[in-house]
């Protein structure tokens, strides 16, 4: 069992000029799935010192067919949840629940590299599958998709994870790549749902249908 710590301090504005720190814990396990790592839990604290633990809920392989050919392995995707005795373990039900077990971390490992840009317009697919505009995102939207299109490569064995975190009506994203920098995400609850909808609303294609049955059994 290995803990990782990644304590990167962050500017998050709410309309008034201070910042809010952060820090993500991350344990790990000797366990793995498809050559990944998988986490047990992860720890989110706040600068007041506030924690919440996340516990790992479940797990599945994004697959993606590439030009109608044999499916080929592009990440492991873990659910890591703070109450996961809220999450309505429906297709109808898991995308509308995840506030309520929040805070919720989505943990990526890579199994082959891949540009961001790419991973970044496969993201842009999932949105449309839900009705989304890509053409007339919301702002905050638009800044998560630019920061992992601005990821050269994500790197075969390299992870990136979207913690969600909620206060009232309002949805925080952390987002943390291999580098262990935190970028921060902040507005209403419609942009988590949306975002969080590429997984468990519409999905995209069959595989990642197979990937959403796998994450909320």
């Amino acid at each position: 069992m290995k803990s990782t710590l990644l304590t990167v301090f962050i500017a998050v504005l709410f309309g008034f000029n201070f910042a809010q720190a952060v820090s993500l814990k991350t344990e790990t396990t000797a366990k793995t799935f498809e050559n990944a790592k998988l986490v047990k839990a992860v720890t989110l604290q706040n600068d007041d010192k506030t924690e919440a633990q996340m516990t790992a809920v479940s797990h599945g392989l994004r697959k993606k067919a590439v030009f109608g050919l044999v499916p080929v392995s592009v990440y492991v995707m873990q659910v890591l949840a703070a109450k996961p005795e809220k999450l309505v373990k429906t297709e109808e039900g898991f995308l509308s629940s995840v506030k309520d077990a929040g805070p919720v971390q989505l943990h990526l490992t890579f199994l082959r590299n891949l540009p961001g840009e790419k991973i970044s317009d496969s993201f842009k697919d999932g949105l449309e599958a839900n009705k989304i505009d890509v053409k007339a995102l919301s702002p905050e939207l638009t800044q998560v998709l630019k920061e992992i299109s601005a990821i050269t490569e994500f790197k075969e064995g390299e992870s990136f994870s979207i913690t969600f975190a909620w206060t009232g009506d309002k949805a925080t994203a952390y987002l943390t790549d291999s580098t262990l920098k935190i970028k921060t995400v902040a507005g209403n609850k419609e942009f988590a749902d949306q975002l969080l909808s590429i997984w468990f609303g519409k999905t995209a294609d069959g595989k990642l249908e197979e990937l959403k049955k796998t994450l909320i059994k």
